[in-house]
């Protein structure tokens, strides 16, 4: 009797062991091409494995790396969707996890990640980020958006944030 739960037991620690290590190695992927091929599996859209699909930008913070995808082409709806990954060295990179992003304009979305906040703004009109933090005398801090994808991460939490055109004005 004490045999067989020993053997019951080895058994179980086996199994385990094996789905722990089947679902490690299934997270990791290299170089851009494990990054995108991730992405579509977790992705939720129809013909997600034959959408057009780029990185279109991403944040790092330390190891953490937060990429911005951009799926669809010229004649379709753009989708973007960030995903977390931590970086491994050698190019390879274990998923972590996908966030729905907020969207605050037309091809403009935010994330609050890691304690500060990553935009992406893909979108022509749009010529600088403007950030506001919460000190007792508020700092504002001006990105200009020189390309579009333009994706950009402040490591504080801005108290504020808008986007702005040419002319410095609001655009919703």
């Amino acid at each position: 009797m004490k045999k067989g739960v020993i053997i019951l037991i080895i058994c179980l620690a086996v199994l385990f062991a094996a789905i722990f290590a089947f679902e490690y190695s299934s997270s990791i992927c290299s170089g851009e091409d494990g990054l995108i091929d991730k992405a579509r599996d977790e992705i939720p859209i129809a013909d997600a494995d034959i959408i057009e699909l780029v990185i279109a930008g991403k944040s790092v913070d330390g190891d953490a790396e937060l990429y911005w995808f951009k799926s669809g082409n010229e004649y379709q709806y753009h989708r973007y969707t960030p995903i977390e990954f931590t970086a491994l060295g050698d190019d390879r990179y274990r998923f972590v996890k996908t966030y729905n992003p907020i969207e605050r304009g037309m091809q403009i979305y935010a994330l609050q990640w890691n304690g500060g906040y990553s935009f992406i703004i893909d979108n022509e009109n749009y010529v600088a980020l403007e950030l506001t933090y919460p000190e007792v005398n508020p700092t504002v801090k001006t990105i200009p958006v020189d390309s579009v994808p333009f994706v950009y991460y402040s490591e504080l939490m801005p108290a504020e944030y808008k986007f702005l055109d040419a002319e410095g004005n609001l655009i919703y």
